[in-house]
């Protein structure tokens, strides 16, 4: 008795990359959601302080891990930041030692979360304003000179 091979099955070969692909793709997926998740998490003043008083923001593996986020910036992943403002605290924690040590004092977290409470309140978009402006009319003026 003879079986033969079934020939809609993909060859051996290509059924181990297929899966190692996929494995490959689910696993770069899981970093991007993980780094995603940080930096989103970076807009958080409160965060930014738990993270200086844990020590981590002193840390060189940190930084370089900072450095490594830099990807974030290119408009392909970029749009998926819900918290834009996170790339700015991302830039002060990359270059700037003065503000990594400033997030251990609650009373300067509080005044960046303040500062940032006050531009969300008084933040308006721009194309916003323009569609709640009625139309210009081409029509002439009713009105004599």
């Amino acid at each position: 008795m003879t079986t033969e091979a079934d020939p809609t099955a993909a060859p051996a070969g290509n059924v181990g990359a297929s899966e190692m692909d996929a494995k490959l793709r689910q696993e770069n997926q899981a970093a991007f959601s993980r780094d995603l998740e940080f930096v989103s998490s970076l807009a958080n003043p409160f965060y930014l302080n738990h993270l200086a008083l844990s020590g981590v923001l002193a840390s060189p593996s940190f930084l370089r891990y900072l450095k490594h986020l830099d990807y974030f910036r290119h408009p392909r992943y970029v749009k998926y930041l819900q918290y834009p403002h996170a790339l700015h605290m991302l830039d002060l924690l990359q270059s700037e030692p003065d503000f990594r040590l400033a997030c251990r004092d609650p009373a300067f977290v509080g005044e960046v979360m303040a500062k940032q409470v006050a531009h969300w309140a008084t933040w308006r978009d721009p194309d916003a304003n323009a569609a709640d402006e009625p139309p210009e009319s081409n029509l002439p003026s009713t009105e004599s000179a």
